[in-house]
C-alpha cells in the first residue's frame, strides 16, 4: 500500500472519529444546556407562583384585619367580634397558601396562636389592661401589642423567597 492511501485512510479515519467525538460533546451541551433552561425556566414559575400566593395571603389577612392592624388606634367594642369571625377566613387563606411555606411546623403554630388569641382575648380584657396600668408586669406586653406580633409574624412567611 502506498503511503499517500494510508495517510488518506487514516485522516479520513481520525476525521470521521473526531466528528463523531465532537458530536457526542455537541450533543451532551446541548442536553445539558436545555436541562438548565428548563430548571431555570420552573424555578421562575415556582417563585412567581410563590409572590401570587402571598400576597393573595397579605391581601385577606390585611383586608379581614382592617381597623385592627396595623394597630393605629383604639379598638372599639362594637368592632371586637369581628377578630372572632376572622378565623375561618384567616385560617383558609392560611390553608391555601401553607403549600408554598418553608417552614410548616412554624407556620402552624403561629396560625394555632392566631386562633387561640381571636378565641380567648376578649375586649374586657384589653380594655382593662389599657385603663389599669398597675396589671402590667415587667416584661409583660399587652394584648394588641400581642395580637400585633402574632400577625406581623403569619405575614412574614410570605415574605420568605
Amino acid at each position: 500500500m502506498d503511503n499517500t492511501i494510508i495517510a488518506a485512510l487514516i485522516g479520513a479515519i481520525g476525521g470521521l472519529i473526531g466528528a463523531w467525538i465532537g458530536g457526542v460533546i455537541s450533543r451532551k451541551a446541548s442536553i445539558e444546556a436545555v436541562e438548565s433552561s428548563n430548571k431555570n425556566a420552573i424555578n421562575i414559575m415556582q417563585r412567581q407562583e410563590f409572590f401570587s400566593a402571598s400576597s393573595k395571603f397579605k391581601s385577606a389577612i390585611l383586608y379581614e384585619l382592617s381597623g385592627f392592624y396595623p394597630i393605629d388606634q383604639n379598638w372599639n367594642e362594637n368592632d371586637f367580634p369581628r377578630i372572632y369571625e376572622s378565623i375561618p377566613k384567616i385560617s383558609s387563606a392560611a390553608t391555601e397558601f401553607r403549600y408554598f411555606v418553608t417552614r410548616k411546623t412554624e407556620f402552624d403554630r403561629t396560625v394555632s396562636a392566631y386562633n387561640k388569641y381571636c378565641r380567648e382575648t376578649t375586649y374586657e380584657s384589653i380594655a382593662a389592661y389599657t385603663m389599669f396600668p398597675s396589671m402590667k408586669k415587667e416584661r409583660d406586653i399587652g394584648k394588641r401589642e400581642e395580637f400585633k406580633n402574632i400577625v406581623e409574624h403569619l405575614l412574614s412567611f410570605a415574605d420568605e423567597k
